[in-house]
């Protein structure tokens, strides 16, 4: 009935024509979206499939305060400059080549021989060159403190702003079910 009113409408203003037809498909989305404003529509959340006996539980969390958002902008940026500080360097990555290349030669080397105690020397010389370049130095050290510690605070202020969520809902006067239904 609306569509009719509206085909209607648009043929009294715009007469017959490309703009027209422009017109009325720019009235069906404006319905569309007005109807989607309206009446939204479900969001599929995620995709889980249930077996008999089993039971999903959707809790959903306060928004968001400004105190949280800023820490988890913050969160964010230290986990980005920490994924930056791990990238390995050349340095590192030439130190686990030399290793790498020591170790297979140890294992084709035969056991007990000379030359096979001579590789396990520069093997141990290379698996301590490795780990003192692998050691995370002091700066990724302090961003590793510093994204623990504000992921710490995030943790706290969202349970913190949960059980306050949690402790208005149950405060809320509850009515009996059968009231609803007899």
């Amino acid at each position: 009935m609306l569509r009719r009113l509206t085909e209607r409408a648009v043929h009294w203003v715009f007469g017959d024509g490309l703009g027209a037809d422009l017109a009325a498909r720019g009235a069906g989305f404006l319905a569309e979206g007005l109807r989607d404003a309206v009446d939204r529509p479900p969001q599929d959340l995620t995709g889980v499939r249930l077996r008999p006996g089993e039971a999903y539980l959707v809790v959903a969390r306060p928004p968001a305060t400004r105190r949280q958002r800023r820490l988890a902008a913050r969160q964010r940026g230290l986990a980005e400059r920490d994924r930056h500080l791990s990238r390995p360097s050349r340095r590192q990555l030439r130190t686990a080549r030399r290793l790498s290349r020591v170790q297979r030669r140890s294992d084709r080397a035969r056991p007990g021989s000379r030359r096979a105690r001579r590789l396990a020397a520069a093997e141990r010389t290379a698996g301590e060159r490795f780990d003192k370049d692998l050691a995370p130095t002091r700066r990724q050290q302090a961003v590793r403190t510093q994204l623990l510690e504000v992921t710490r605070e995030l943790d706290e202020s969202r349970a913190a702003s949960f059980d306050a969520a949690r402790e208005r809902r149950s405060r809320r006067r509850r009515r009996p079910a059968d009231r609803f239904y007899a």
